[in-house]
């Protein structure tokens, strides 16, 4: 039987390239571009327990892992096509401290380590009782970053972040355009912008 090795990625830097991740019809990785910019507002430590909720293809939470030697991440993702594709990359890549659970926030957030204190929450529509049961599960002194493609999302975080009274509010769109060449035409391709909206918990 045939076992594939741990694809090898040698550099100290993040950015993995996006074509190292399987992707699927309707699921592809966050745009390598994107994920530097998530993990810099993110802020992790070494012992870092991370939440990823909404793991999707696992890029950004394989990002994280692999430069969290003790820390420990878990991706809590709805969709069971997602959440196999996200085991093939965690397996893929030879992680060990990623955990992938099936389930919906808020109702499966008790299922994760408590009082974590970095979260990754991406939304794609108005997020409501999933932020305030994020927010009250987030460790004192720890960071939640929230991605979001909409605007109605972006009112919609920034709304509820103010009302909890969230420290060092920060919020920035996130564009990334690409080179691409079609025969002897060479232009820059734009991927879908990205909302990141970042803050503190501090009370």
């Amino acid at each position: 039987m045939f076992i594939q090795a741990p694809y090898q990625w040698d550099f100290v830097t993040p950015g993995i390239p996006d074509g190292a991740f399987e992707a699927a019809p309707g699921f592809s990785p966050t745009p390598m571009e994107q994920r530097v910019m998530l993990l810099a507002h993110l802020r992790p430590r070494p012992d870092s327990v991370v939440w990823d909720v909404g793991g999707g293809t696992g890029a950004l939470a394989l990002e994280i892992a692999r430069l969290l030697p003790r820390g420990r991440v878990q991706a809590l993702e709805r969709d069971p096509e997602a959440v196999e594709l996200l085991e093939r990359n965690r397996a893929r890549f030879g992680i060990n401290n990623l955990e992938v659970l099936q389930g919906q926030a808020p109702v499966d957030l008790q299922r994760l380590a408590p009082n974590p204190d970095r979260v990754l929450l991406e939304v794609g529509r108005p997020l409501g009782d999933v932020l305030r049961a994020v927010w009250e599960s987030l460790a004192l002194g720890g960071r939640l970053v929230i991605s979001t493609s909409s605007l109605e999302g972006l009112v919609d975080a920034t709304d509820h972040l103010g009302q909890l009274e969230a420290s060092d509010l920060q919020v920035v769109q996130a564009t990334v355009h690409r080179m691409q060449r079609r025969g002897d035409q060479t232009r820059l391709g734009a991927a879908e912008p990205l909302f990141l909206i970042a803050a503190e918990r501090h009370q």
